[in-house]
């Protein structure tokens, strides 16, 4: 069975082979495995851990104002950048933080237009994926989404200001954005050849503790554009759509849902998102990707922790639905720790029921 056929199987509740692996290792990491294993700088990470079977996301994360993007002034190792949403940002080189000088809709009412989603040169950098990665992955693509992309044009605080106090104008919003979005997605999935894998739509609706505003809100703004986002996107053959988001959903899981939403990603531990409680209470309604800690667990946890966390993941997932991985793989994570979680999951795929999730 290839990556391909792996994933889609599992996202469909259907028979697998083995459990589906989904991770993202990061450059601090590969560093650390490159010299933990004396290996050269050219040598291919998922090579060596070659059962991983979504290594990446092709992704155009890019706002609507993408032709207009460029560095406005650099002082020393920083700079000005207008990005794709119309922020001003001041950068530094190396720094993981950025400071929002300005944003694109100071104004309610003078918003300025949207660039077509599907133009020639943004369509382009998505062309000519590597065969490399084709043969290798079961390629998924990408969107940003609406909570966040709104969160981009009016500034975070200030939209979260807007939903407390101007409920109609965030939908306006929410509805000009998931216009434009509908295309890119359409557009994505078309050129990426993903329809029948997923597209992962990244929208960081909530913190560690929960979401960053009510049920209610989401419903009211979100919900219809969301929904009538993804019900043309399943018209148009789109087969799974997953919500990425690292924090505490689960107050929102049902109207994501019918939302068509139908899996979510990046289940962390850490926010009370433990993947088989959520697959005990959801079943088939929603496929999972994710369960692993990375903060705690992978990164200083015992050998036992590490087995007793896989093993509870490989139980839960005998259903389908489910696709084991972590947010991401970065340099706090030791080699050693990694290496006994891939020896985990080889000891469990000879036990995997290949009969399950039919």
């Amino acid at each position: 069975m290839t990556s391909r056929e792996r994933v889609i199987n599992a996202l469909s509740f259907k028979r697998t082979d083995r459990i589906p692996r989904y991770e993202i290792f990061l450059p601090g990491f590969i560093d650390k495995w490159r010299k933990a294993k004396n290996m050269p700088d050219d040598s291919w990470i998922y090579d060596y851990y070659n059962k991983v079977d979504i290594g990446t996301v092709i992704a155009d994360q890019h706002g609507p104002y993408y032709l207009k993007a460029a560095i406005l002034k650099r002082e020393g190792s920083a700079y000005y950048e207008l990005d794709s949403w119309g922020r001003i940002l001041y950068k530094k080189q190396n720094a993981f933080f950025e400071k929002e000088v300005d944003v694109a809709i100071k104004e309610k009412g003078k918003e300025p237009p949207f660039e077509s989603p599907l133009d020639k040169n943004r369509q382009k950098a998505f062309m000519g994926i590597p065969y490399k990665l084709k043969e290798r992955f079961a390629l998924v693509s990408g969107v940003l989404g609406l909570y966040m992309g709104c969160s981009r044009l009016r500034g975070e605080v200030q939209f979260l200001m807007d939903i407390a106090e101007d409920e109609p104008y965030c939908k306006y919003l929410a509805e000009r954005l998931a216009d434009f979005t509908t295309e890119l997605g359409l557009s994505i999935v078309e050129i990426t050849g993903t329809k029948d894998t997923a597209i992962w739509v990244y929208d960081e609706l909530s913190s560690r503790t929960g979401p960053l505003f009510s049920p209610n809100s989401f419903y009211k703004i979100f919900f219809p554009c969301y929904k009538k986002m993804i019900d043309t996107w399943k018209k148009n053959g789109v087969k799974n759509v997953i919500l990425h988001c690292d924090g505490n959903s689960l107050p929102l899981l049902d109207i994501i849902i019918e939302a068509g939403f139908t899996g979510i990603q990046s289940l962390a531990p850490t926010t009370g998102m433990w993947l088989p409680d959520v697959k005990t209470k959801y079943g088939n309604r929603l496929s999972l990707i994710g369960g692993m800690c990375n903060i705690y667990t992978l990164a200083s946890g015992t050998k036992t922790e590490i087995e007793k966390q896989a093993g509870a993941i490989v139980e839960a997932a005998k259903e389908g639905g489910v696709i084991i991985g972590t947010h991401s793989i970065d340099e706090d994570i030791p080699v050693e720790n990694y290496d006994y979680y891939y020896s985990v999951l080889e000891k469990y795929d000879e036990m995997w029921p290949v009969g399950s999730g039919e």
